[in-house]
């Protein structure tokens, strides 16, 4: 690693430190406004390193469940646009969910399991059929916390590769309308405007469309 290389490296773990301790201060909607011309010039001089510390810093947003996931992915649109935007955003809150998933499935599973393990197994059977269509509903539907469907779901019997597959897929559509408003940053007044009725209705259509196999298995049964 050259000199140039490990002096972005510090530069960005700064700025990732000072955006965690002072979210609000050193990161906003008018902030990113004002500054997203400088930001574009550095992304276009150190692409590759911007785009891994973007993914680390998302990473470690799902893993720990930091503040500013909205935002960042605003932040994707306005940078990086579309569609390498919301992709990064996606595959960074995935591995921390992924992360998080593995954390939940072999530190907190016993604990778990002691102490809601009948309450949980009508849960688990289901998820044993139709995983892949429950997560991306949890994904989906804008009315479950991210952190919780992580644990969750790791002390549940799914399998980590469908938990990835529905967790990279589920959270894609609202990444990429978050992405698409930071495209057109000049126009967004606040982040309120993005999550009007109608957006969160879609998300929230999308997800019983995703439930629309499990029913119909349900009524074959019957």
């Amino acid at each position: 690693m050259n000199k140039k290389s490990i002096s972005l490296c510090i530069v960005l773990l700064g700025v990732g430190l000072l955006y965690f301790l002072y979210p609000g201060e050193l990161l906003n909607l008018e902030w990113l406004k004002n500054n997203q011309g400088m930001l574009e010039e550095f992304y276009k001089a150190n692409g590759m390193t911007v785009m891994v510390g973007f993914v680390a810093v998302f990473l470690i947003i799902g893993l720990f469940l930091l503040p500013g996931a909205t935002l960042l992915s605003v932040f994707s649109g306005a940078v990086f646009g579309l569609p390498l935007g919301p992709l990064l955003v996606s595959l960074g809150s995935t591995m921390g969910a992924v992360l998080a998933f593995f954390v939940a499935r072999f530190i907190l599973r016993d604990w778990v399991e002691e102490r809601f393990g009948e309450r949980l197994n009508p849960i688990h059977e289901g998820l044993c059929e139709n995983g892949i269509n429950y997560i991306l509903v949890l994904r989906l539907v804008p009315l479950f916390p991210f952190f919780l469907v992580n644990i969750a779901m790791g002390v549940s019997p799914v399998s980590w590769k469908v938990f990835m597959a529905g967790t990279l897929l589920g959270k894609l559509p609202a990444t990429w309308i978050y992405a698409n408003a930071g495209s057109n940053l000049a126009s967004l007044r606040s982040l309120a405007d993005i999550t009007s009725p109608g957006v969160l209705g879609a998300l929230t259509l999308l997800g019983l469309l995703a439930l629309t196999p499990v029913i119909y298995k349900q009524l074959q049964k019957s």
